[in-house]
This record gives structure tokens, C-alpha cells and sequence, in this order.
């Protein structure tokens, strides 16, 4: 699950530092004016399909990566703007607004997506990103009307210039649809989901064995030229995804998020963040080791009632966790039994301020969604809150490409470098991965009791409905 992400290399004496890196990206869908290139769907709802060129790099029909470009967020006035008239165009006027506490009925969203399947429509993109729900703070128990309600806030959105969906005042993308489908379904069965970045063995052993023959005194420009024969030699690298679709939306999300980290890691991405510089500036080599990251949920105590009929989410979705490898000649890796510092360090540094590259990074954000989605859906299969209300959730629950189109699926990409002069030690980059274990997250984070009655009081505003109106799928 997770990949390498560190290999120095002593005794060669060089001045030339190299860091190998997977670039790779996912990509996203657009809606109404979005163009769409990408999945199939029935009921030609190709607004909900995966965009091959969204925020991203090509995924090709074999699953190679190839022409990244670069994943940014604008936020000039004129991209505000031109986010705001497509919202404007695309949207109903009542989800096309700000609102701080928007709720969402699970059971009524389903019937509204069993609606327009049975009538062969396409899905409207209000209900393809849940009417613009940015995050998931509160999940409600109904049982007097037999119903699910998340709450959060959430705000209109439309595509910007990568072809990304986001909220058209915070620029934080809406959660998806078919990401909360797939979480239903990874769930259901109890799976851990995730991506990993990993080079072969055979061709970790062939680095090695390369770098033992050149293991000399060399110039800069012969050290810069073994460097990317060491790329080379790496070649393509394998990227797998766990526990959901290998195509869908979700996967890519998973694959980006690490693709992200690697970017910025090794200086190809600027974190936008003066309090994180490139792992690559901090470097100073030492040893012969590996280091391996990965992305894990990070939750603060579920606030619950003393009736479990309302829970409140908190904390930062995600931290960053590192650990130590050593490489032997055959390209196996085993744990070390210490982690160094540097490694430790730019994993806190990260996990420290990954709120706020959040709200820079769409892709962040995205990542903090999957992870809500994901245990949210542990969380009423936990609690047996569907049977509690006699949902059976059928529509989500089964595989369907009307709610979960699936695009390319990444397979592998090719290694790339940076480098930069750092004394007399090389140390290369390599890998990565994302790991998403919900029912851990539940089991280890606990649930508190609300010392006040703010929830409870929450809860009754939101379940508290007029008989004499239809049930609505969403409110604020």
C-alpha cells in the first residue's frame, strides 16, 4: 500500500543531489459547459463522467501517464467571475448561494437519483456534487421520518480554467456523488482503500547494482548523467489502487493527492505555503536508507448524544506518516529500525499545516472528501444506522455506471527528477501512496458524548419538518 519515498545512497562522492518522482495526475470532471471526453455512462449523463484532461496529466487507454500540466487554483477576479456566470447559467438560484449550514437527506438523494435513472435522464449537477456541499461537519438520525441527513457548508460552483470543479468563493471542490457512491460500496464490504506508487524489485536491484560499479569520484556533469541513466534504469513505474474502482473518480483522487506530495516534495511544485519548502531544500543526506510516505485519516473525537442519533465530524481528515526502509541488492525492502529525523520532521511539518493546503490545493481538498466519504458510510454501517430507518440503499450499493463512470485507469508512469547541489551524498525519491482504513479511524478515534445540548438542539432544527410540504433532498 505504501511506496517508497527515499533512497540515499553513501560513499559516493558527488556534488549533485537527484530526486525521482512519479508524476502522476488524476482527472476530474467538469459539468454542464465542462467539456467531457472521458466514461461512459447510460442515460448519456456524461456530465458526471471522468474528463481525461481535468486538473491533471492524460491517462492514455493503456493506463500510461504522459503531458503534465500543472494542477493550480485561480482566484483573480476575472477567473471569479467567469466561475460566477457559469454558476449563474448552471445552477438553480437557491443552490447557486453561500450557506454555512446546508443539509442533505441520503434516502431522498437516492430517490431523486432512482428518478431521473428510471426516466433514462442525465443527472443534474446540482445533485452530481450533492448542491455544492464543501464539507461533511454533521450526520443526522431521522427516525421519525425513517431518514440519513449530512450537514456542512457549501456554496455554488462551477469549472474553472483546468477544468475543475470548485466552490465558486472558496474554490474548494463540492463533494461528488459518485465519490459517496463508492465509498457506500467499499464499505459494504468492510474494505481498506488506497494507492500506491511502486518501483519494480528487479529494477531497485539493478540501481543498486549500478550504482556499486560507478560508485566513484565523478564531475557534476558525469554525475548528472548517471542520474538519469538511474532514471531510466528505474523506468515505468506501477501504480495500483485498492478497495475501489481502479477508473473511478475516487481512484484518482487517491492517485493525485500522492502525485501532489511528490511534486512538492521534491521542488516541481511550489506548496504555496512559506511554513513547507520542498523535502528536497532541507536535505542533507547521511546513511543508506529509504524513507516512505503515505496519507492517513487524522480525526479529533467524534462528538456523539447519549442516543447516538447525532454525530458531529472534527479535526483535519488527514496527517502525513513516514517511515524508514532499507533497500537490499535483490530491490526487497524491509523496515529500519529507526526513522531519521529530516523525514520525521517534514512529515509533522506537513500534517501541521495540511488544513491549509487544503484550501490552496483542490486536489487536498478532494482528498479530505473521499476520506469524509469513506467514514461516513463506516459510520452508519458501524452504528447500523440504515437499519435503524429500514434504508437499504440499493441504488448506491450496486455497481452502476450511471452513478460511477469510469475513465482511464492509471496504470503506470515514468520516472522523473529534480536535483540540486547538496555536498557529497545522493539520496533519490521514489513513490508514494494513500491508505484510507475507515473502520480503524473509528475504532481508534472514539466517539465523546455532548457535554452541552447543542447537538441535540442542532439535530431537532434539522429533523423538524412541515407536513404539509413534499420531502425536499436538500434545505438550508
Amino acid at each position: 500500500m505504501k511506496g517508497l519515498s527515499l533512497i540515499p545512497v553513501h560513499r559516493m562522492i558527488i556534488r549533485t543531489l537527484l530526486s525521482l518522482s512519479l508524476l502522476l495526475s488524476l482527472c476530474t470532471a467538469g459539468f454542464a459547459q465542462a467539456n467531457n471526453n472521458g466514461g461512459n455512462n447510460n442515460g448519456g449523463n456524461n456530465q458526471n463522467g471522468n474528463n481525461q484532461n481535468a486538473g491533471g496529466i492524460t491517462i492514455d487507454a493503456d493506463g500510461v501517464i504522459a503531458a503534465p500540466f500543472r494542477v493550480t487554483q485561480n482566484s483573480s477576479q476575472l477567473n471569479q467571475r467567469r466561475l460566477q456566470a457559469l454558476a449563474a447559467e448552471a445552477l438553480p438560484a437557491d443552490v447557486n448561494r453561500k450557506s454555512e449550514f446546508r443539509k442533505i437527506s441520503l434516502v431522498e438523494l437516492e430517490k431523486i437519483c432512482q428518478a431521473y435513472q428510471s426516466k433514462n435522464e442525465p443527472l443534474p449537477p446540482e445533485v452530481l456534487y450533492l448542491a455544492g456541499l464543501t464539507r461533511i461537519d454533521y450526520l443526522f438520525v431521522d427516525r421519525e421520518h425513517n431518514d440519513l441527513i449530512i450537514a456542512g457548508p457549501a456554496e455554488g460552483f462551477a469549472a474553472n480554467a483546468q477544468n475543475r470543479v470548485v466552490g465558486i468563493e472558496s474554490g474548494r471542490p463540492p463533494i461528488r456523488l459518485d465519490d459517496l457512491v463508492v465509498a457506500f460500496q467499499s464499505q459494504d464490504r468492510g474494505l481498506v482503500t488506497g494507492c500506491s506508487f511502486d518501483a519494480k524489485p528487479e529494477n531497485l536491484a539493478k540501481m543498486n547494482e549500478y550504482i556499486r560499479r560507478t560508485n566513484n569520484a565523478s564531475s557534476a556533469a558525469t554525475a548528472a548523467d548517471r542520474f538519469k541513466t538511474m532514471a531510466q534504469i528505474l523506468g515505468m513505474q506501477d501504480v495500483s489502487v485498492t478497495g475501489v474502482p481502479a477508473g473511478s473518480h475516487y481512484a484518482r483522487i487517491l492517485v493525485e493527492a500522492d502525485y501532489m506530495l511528490k511534486r512538492i516534495s521534491i521542488g516541481l511544485e511550489p506548496s504555496g505555503l512559506r511554513e513547507i519548502k520542498s523535502h528536497l531544500a532541507t536535505l542533507r543526506g547521511g546513511g543508506n536508507s529509504t524513507q516512505r510516505w503515505w496519507f492517513t485519516p487524522l480525526y479529533d473525537a467524534f462528538t456523539t448524544t447519549a442516543d447516538r442519533d447525532a454525530f458531529q465530524f472534527a479535526g483535519q481528515r488527514l496527517q502525513m506518516m513516514s517511515q524508514e526502509e532499507f533497500v537490499n541488492s535483490a530491490g526487497q525492502r524491509t523496515d529500519a529500525a529507526q526513522t531519521r529525523v529530516s523525514t520525521t520532521k517534514y512529515a509533522q511539518q506537513f500534517t501541521k499545516h495540511f488544513a491549509k493546503l487544503a484550501d490552496l490545493h483542490p486536489t487536498f481538498a478532494e482528498l479530505q472528501s473521499i476520506t469524509d466519504l469513506t467514514v461516513l458510510a463506516a459510520l452508519i454501517r458501524r452504528e447500523r444506522l440504515d437499519e435503524q430507518i429500514d434504508w437499504r440503499h440499493s441504488l448506491f450499493s450496486t455497481a452502476s455506471d450511471y452513478l460511477v463512470p469510469e475513465g482511464n485507469i492509471p496504470k503506470q508512469v515514468p520516472t522523473a527528477m529534480n536535483y540540486k547541489q547538496a555536498g557529497r551524498l545522493m539520496i533519490c525519491l521514489v513513490g508514494g501512496g494513500v491508505t484510507i482504513n475507515a473502520r480503524t479511524v473509528l475504532n481508534q478515534t472514539g466517539f465523546q458524548v455532548s457535554r452541552d445540548t447543542s447537538l441535540e438542539e442542532k439535530q431537532s432544527a434539522v429533523i423538524k419538518r412541515d407536513p404539509q410540504q413534499p420531502a425536499r433532498w436538500w434545505w438550508d
